[in-house]
């Protein structure tokens, strides 16, 4: 760890700059040490060790201290500051493997904190939300804002906010009846408690009024098959893109047009009225009365985006808070959508 030179004389042959550099190195591991070890060692060593500091100290040009740097001086004095180090406080100072270890482990644990609390990062598998996330996107979630999620867990475990209308969600889906904890799903939220929902025509009615929309472009839209991270379509359909607007919230979706054989029995009006019993995440529920749907207290309606190919609260029920990992809000990958901020 030291300046690899015999004594003093040898300053010619060392750079200023190493020297320099080498010997403020040394005065903050010694301010370290004393303040840390000073007390085990007893007050006549401590002195004596802080004696050498700041005798090299004062050798270190800064701002406060304007003096001339000196190779030699600073050399010599750095080497008695180095060898009155190893004589006192050997055994608590750090070699070069031990400090790259000490930091890799901070770094380590810093990221495992920031995956199991902050941020996670998740990727998109399917088309279910066309045309806002494409297949393949990876984004981050802001697990924090929700409340604090146990890691490892299904469940959050301290909650202080809950997700608005609008709001994209990741969130842990589990089959009637099954002890495990599921797979994760992303999706909008589009209802919160209280809010009674249905579609007629391929539209969101809330609370008994029509939304706003507007058509923002007529296309031919991907069909894609059931497997995930499958980006080759099996063909193409006709379709619009739609805006949607609630309040101040507003978002994009994808409906095919009637005809197109990529449509599915989630198309066009719902709840319908012979459709079989909804399932429940967490627990079994009924298909609700004719025509509406109403979101129970601590729960949240979420439905794809691409409205005709997305399995969502249409055929399993509604989201508990409790099991809402965070907030998607910024695509990262690929580059050519990185900082892609998403709504």
């Amino acid at each position: 760890m030291g300046v690899n030179v015999r004594d003093a004389a040898a300053a010619d042959e060392v750079p200023k700059k190493k020297v320099l550099r080498r010997a403020v190195e040394l005065v903050r591991e010694a301010d370290l040490l004393t303040k840390k070890k000073g007390k085990k060692v007893g007050d006549g060593i401590r002195d004596e060790v802080i004696g050498l500091t700041e005798a090299t100290r004062a050798l270190i040009p800064t701002r406060k201290n304007k003096v001339t740097l000196e190779g030699k001086p600073l050399l010599k004095a750095s080497i008695e500051l180095d060898a009155g180090l190893a004589k006192h406080y050997g055994t608590w100072r750090k070699s070069q493997l031990r400090e790259m270890i000490e930091a890799i482990a901070w770094a380590l644990g810093l990221a495992l904190i920031i995956r199991f609390f902050i941020f996670e990062a998740f990727s998109i598998p399917s088309s279910s939300m066309y045309p806002t996330l494409q297949i393949g996107d990876h984004l981050f979630v802001n697990k924090l804002e929700l409340g604090l999620y146990l890691p490892m867990s299904a469940k959050r475990a301290i909650p202080w906010s809950q997700p608005d209308r609008g709001d994209i969600v990741v969130f842990v889906y589990r089959s009637p009846g099954d002890p495990l904890d599921g797979e994760d799903f992303i999706k909008r939220g589009v209802a919160t408690p209280g809010d009674r929902i249905r579609m007629e025509e391929d539209r969101l009615v809330l609370n008994g009024q029509p939304i706003q929309t507007e058509v923002v472009e007529r296309t031919q839209c991907a069909i894609f098959n059931s497997i995930d991270y499958e980006k080759t379509p099996s063909g193409y359909c006709p379709c619009i893109i739609q805006r949607e607007t609630v309040g101040d919230e507003s978002w994009t979706t994808q409906h095919l047009l009637p005809g197109c054989g990529g449509r599915d029995f989630n198309a066009g009006t719902w709840p319908q009225e012979r459709a079989p019993k909804m399932r429940y995440i967490g627990a079994r529920a009924t298909n609700p009365d004719w025509p509406d749907v109403v979101v129970p207290e601590g729960h949240v309606f979420v439905m794809g985006d691409n409205r005709d190919a997305s399995e969502d609260g249409r055929f399993w029920g509604f989201v508990p808070y409790e099991r809402i990992k965070g907030k998607a809000f910024v695509i990262f990958y690929p580059f050519s959508r990185i900082f892609t901020w998403i709504d």
